[in-house]
């Protein structure tokens, strides 16, 4: 370890041992190693037969931590938070999961930057009243890890006030929280590139809004990334030759995406590098209904079946044996989490056969079924059974946040919009020589709230 690393270690440590129950707060840009440093506290703690839970505000971020769920699944947070003042999560006093929550002594928060401070504030609730203790999380010790140069709570149709409101710094207990830091870029110490330092000092410059900017545009030069002209050249840049893709090493695959601001951007990227796959493809369609039969003459099949909106699977899905695919639902946590990426292996008329690329479950064999899908961001309410999956070649830049790629194309054909999307794209990876950027404009917006930052 670091002496940085060391110090948070001996931190963590310390309040476990002595039942501080303290809550401390990771700041952790991309590459000091905060994956390497959790996966060492969690190791060294369930050593000692003690329990240590590990949660992440998104399923792709879970998936890298041993044992990891996302947040919504370990302590049921409600999806719908704004309904209540006060939301709490559905865990009884009486069941399983409660009872391993009055035995725990250490939860580790990852991507907490990304989690609604509501949803924060409610296991703050719970853990309070499962645990009959009136102190901040229940008195268990808390480690919250993120960086809030990264993209912010979602807000839909929310306004810049709507997201930094929403955040964790203005919660009430960041009052309660310790901060501590990791600086020192391991991907610098450990590597031999010599423009990593400058690529990560530029990168944080980037994150902190003190990039040479015009009017809240950014030129991205050579020392950031290398640019394409089209959008043919930055498939090529990130898959090569797309005929031999399908025959590349599960490893190869998982090091690449394409990511985009916008899912119509990804949909259109992926479409296109699908159409150029060899083989044959199935089509599987969607059977959607209304749950209120009554309000069937009012929202006709037709209309549904036109309805792609985020997070829910498209009516029509194309697929090829070969081509990776991303889960947009959890089915089996932590192995088939929200996020997790597949490689297609078999297409049935009623499964998909796949295997695992990334988290715990790399390597195993899957059967992926159709389910039932009852989106709640609608003024009506519909059930849409498809297969809970959608190609992954190019992914939405909010959907790549925590993880780390050895290749990565950025399409900007349409500007970022929200703050932390253009450092989240441009991080992914550990040098400029392995990230290509399309941008017709040459000028970028780099959308920053330092209210956030502060």
């Amino acid at each position: 370890m670091t002496p940085e690393q060391k110090q948070v270690f001996d931190r963590v440590c310390h309040s476990v041992s002595n039942t501080l129950g303290q809550i401390l707060f990771l700041d952790a840009p991309g590459g000091t190693g905060k994956t390497f440093l959790t996966k060492l506290i969690l190791a060294h703690l369930r050593n000692q037969n003690k329990i240590a839970l590990a949660v992440a505000s998104s399923g792709i971020a879970a998936t890298l931590l041993p044992g990891g769920k996302a947040a919504h699944t370990m302590f049921k947070i409600p999806i719908d938070l704004d309904r209540t003042e006060n939301p709490v999560c559905g865990i009884t006093r009486n069941c399983d999961k409660a009872q391993v929550i009055r035995e725990c002594s250490l939860i580790i928060w990852d991507e907490c930057t990304m989690a609604h401070k509501k949803a924060i504030e409610a296991v703050d609730r719970t853990l309070r009243d499962i645990r009959h203790i009136d102190q901040p999380m229940g008195g268990i010790t808390v480690l919250f890890c993120g960086d809030f140069r990264q993209i912010l709570p979602v807000i839909p149709r929310g306004t810049r006030a709507d997201e930094v409101r929403a955040c964790l710094k203005r919660s009430s207990l960041w009052q309660h929280i310790i901060s501590m830091h990791l600086t020192t870029n391991m991907r610098v110490r450990l590597g031999d590139d010599p423009h990593a330092q400058q690529f990560s000092n530029l990168l944080l410059k980037i994150g902190e809004g003190s990039y040479p900017n015009d009017e809240g545009k950014v030129a991205l030069n050579d020392e950031l990334c290398c640019t394409v002209s089209s959008l043919q050249e930055l498939i090529f840049a990130v898959y090569g030759d797309l005929s031999s893709v399908t025959h590349q090493h599960n490893t190869w695959l998982c090091k690449r995406s394409i990511l985009t601001p916008r899912n119509d951007q990804a949909s259109v990227i992926n479409n296109e590098i699908l159409s150029h796959i060899q083989g044959e493809s199935r089509e599987y369609i969607s059977i959607n209904r209304m749950m209120d039969q009554e309000e069937s003459t009012n929202y006709p099949i037709e209309f549904l079946n036109s309805l792609n909106v985020s997070g829910l699977p498209s009516h029509i899905i194309k697929l090829k044996i070969g081509v990776p695919i991303i889960l947009l639902r959890n089915l089996s946590p932590p192995k088939l989490c929200n996020g997790t990426r597949l490689k297609v292996v078999n297409l049935q008329p009623n499964v998909i056969e796949a295997e695992i690329l990334t988290g715990c479950g790399a390597g195993e064999s899957v059967l992926i079924p159709r389910i039932p899908l009852i989106p709640n961001n609608f003024p009506f309410q519909f059930k849409r059974i498809q297969f809970p999956v959608a190609l992954c070649y190019a992914m939405t830049i909010n959907k790549a946040q925590g993880q780390t790629l050895g290749v990565a194309g950025v399409d900007l054909t349409a500007s970022c919009f929200s703050h932390g999307q253009l450092y989240v794209a441009l991080s992914r990876v550990s040098s400029p020589r392995n990230l290509h950027v399309h941008i017709p404009d040459e000028l970028t917006n780099n959308v920053v709230y330092a209210e956030a930052l502060n």
